[in-house]
């Protein structure tokens, strides 16, 4: 009796794996053995969109004009801004820049202390641009310092007859950290000799040579600084 009993427990067993085992094949996709590989896309045209580190990623400066670590696979050239929508002219693509001041009202950026902001851009040398949807950018908490000094940059140049040249003001606190200057309140003049300075209000001022040579002297002041600087004309 019990080995009849035995007989028909494992008959059942068997009729039970075989309806599971058959259940499995019909609800098991029907997979390809070898699927045809992704389609070989173009590469996208122009620089990529990078990043951009302000001041070594640190969370607070006091220079207004930080050392910005830059990045871009293709770029040749590269621009700043402070809100994405004001941009600096092209500068040559390097991945390190310390020239764009992040507080002084310029470019979209904000006068004074607070959260500020560096955004890039990047150019290939076919003109072609980053995407302009995916802006690298980075944000700094800054505290401005007492300003203590000003200078003209450069502090002497050499021009030939009629030529011209860019020169800007620069403020500082006690520790040479850079401060930014109301260009409202920068005023431009040039010493007798001839020449002409424009505009002669702004952070910044166009020297155009005469036609005689010589030696000429221009003077830069803001609120009670003063500062000078010297063009040789050839």
């Amino acid at each position: 009796m019990k080995y009849k009993r035995k007989i028909l427990i494992s008959a059942f067993i068997l009729i039970l794996f075989s309806i599971f085992y058959t259940g499995c094949e019909s609800i098991a996709p029907n997979l390809p053995f070898n699927p045809e590989p992704p389609l070989d896309l173009p590469p996208p045209i122009g620089p990529t969109d990078g990043w951009i580190i302000i001041e070594n990623d640190a969370e607070t400066t006091i220079d207004c004009s930080p050392v910005l670590t830059i990045y871009s696979e293709g770029a040749v050239y590269m621009s700043f801004s402070g809100n994405g929508e004001n941009w600096t002219e092209w500068e040559e693509y390097n991945t390190s820049y310390e020239e764009f001041n992040i507080a002084n009202g310029l470019y979209g950026t904000e006068f004074g202390t607070g959260a500020r902001y560096a955004y890039v851009r990047f150019k290939d040398g076919e003109g072609n641009l980053s995407p302009s949807e995916e802006l690298a950018w980075d944000a700094i908490n800054y505290e401005m310092g007492e300003l203590f000094s000003i200078k003209i940059l450069p502090q002497e140049v050499t021009i030939s007859v009629n030529g011209s040249y860019l020169l800007t003001l620069h403020g500082y606190d006690l520790k040479l950290n850079e401060v930014p200057l109301d260009g409202s309140k920068v005023f431009w003049t040039k010493c007798c000799g001839g020449g002409k300075l424009s505009p002669t209000t702004g952070l910044s001022t166009t020297y155009t040579a005469p036609s005689v040579s010589g030696k000429r002297n221009i003077t830069a002041q803001y609120n009670n600084l003063k500062t000078g600087a010297v063009i040789i004309v050839l």
